[in-house]
């Protein structure tokens, strides 16, 4: 008797995801679109009707937009630079898109839905391969890989990864052994991996990626998703900076200027002597001692810009 409402209820909704389709086929209309597209020297506009994916629209026009994967969201070579225009990005694309990268507009041009007016820049294949190298998100087990005899030193150059020495391999042993079993481990893995070596070190994720049979773009989506995973070095003491509401509201941007000042660094950098990294998030939720930083475990609620040269100084120190 149980599964009679259960199979009525997905046969509505069913029905209802048909009419929506259709809905957004027939009744939905975007009507005529400007593309505005730079290429290099290459400079070019049109117009199409909306409705229609960017990569469509861009090779419909004679721009010729490498996707290995035919428009799937599964290789990110298709990668242009959007600087108005495509709307939100999609999860379908967070996996191939950095932070570094999001702040430059990057998209998959095979998952941006041509809705208004698009201005972007479209990238040399050499330059987005090279990128994804560089962010980890070449998978080759979702891509083609390409080899260019004829000029064998510049594939070493964009694959070049150190391996992992002896005692890494060890320690990378220890924390796999250690969650041997456990489903979902990913997120425990990499704290663990965090908390060893002080950052997510590129040869140990991809050595972990191996071992777990894993696709190395899955593991970097959550090392680049969360704020307290570092793929950069990071000094002995983190100085987490509040910037939410309450914080900011009650002078959090002069306090992390002060910081700036003080070390001698940008918000995201490291000292030289690898003392301090400075960072800052949107909420640390102790709102009521705002404005409020984090040095690792230590909180300190109510700063100042005075108190800043002391809190320093004591840590240094210590």
């Amino acid at each position: 008797m149980f599964l009679l409402p259960v199979g009525i209820i997905a046969a509505i909704l069913l029905v209802i995801t048909v009419l929506l389709c259709i809905a957004d086929k027939l009744l939905v209309s975007y009507g005529e679109c400007r593309i505005r597209v730079k290429k290099e020297e290459e400079e070019k506009e049109f117009v199409v009707q909306g409705g229609c994916t960017l990569l469509t629209a861009l090779n419909d026009n004679g721009m010729n937009i490498p996707a290995a994967c035919a428009g799937r969201g599964s290789c990110g070579y298709c990668k242009v630079n959007v600087s108005s225009g495509g709307g939100q990005i999609l999860p379908t694309e967070e996996i191939f898109i950095s932070k570094e990268e999001r702040r430059h507009g990057a998209r998959l041009a095979c998952q941006v839905k041509v809705k208004d007016d698009i201005e972007l820049y479209v990238p040399d294949l050499i330059t987005t391969v090279k990128g994804m190298v560089r962010n980890g998100t070449l998978d080759t087990k979702l891509k083609w890989r390409f080899l260019r005899t004829d000029q064998p030193g510049r594939i070493p150059e964009m694959a070049k990864v150190g391996k992992p020495d002896r005692a890494t391999r060890a320690e990378i042993a220890r924390i796999l052994e250690k969650h041997e079993g456990t489903a979902g481990a990913i997120m425990p893995i990499l704290q663990d991996v965090s908390e060893s070596f002080k950052y997510l070190p590129k040869p140990v994720l991809r050595s972990i990626a191996h071992d777990l049979d894993m696709p190395l773009s899955n593991i970097f989506r959550i090392a680049t998703f969360y704020n307290a995973f570092s793929l950069k070095p990071r000094g002995k003491y983190v100085i987490t900076i509040c910037t939410g509401t309450a914080c900011h509201v009650k002078g959090a941007g002069d306090i992390l200027a002060a910081f700036e000042n003080a070390l001698g660094i940008k918000e995201g950098e490291t000292t030289e002597d690898m003392h301090f990294t400075l960072a800052a998030v949107r909420c640390i939720g102790c709102c009521g001692l705002a404005p409020v930083l984090t040095i690792n475990e230590d909180v300190h609620g109510l700063m100042t810009k005075k108190k800043v040269p002391e809190l320093i100084e004591r840590y240094r120190e210590a």
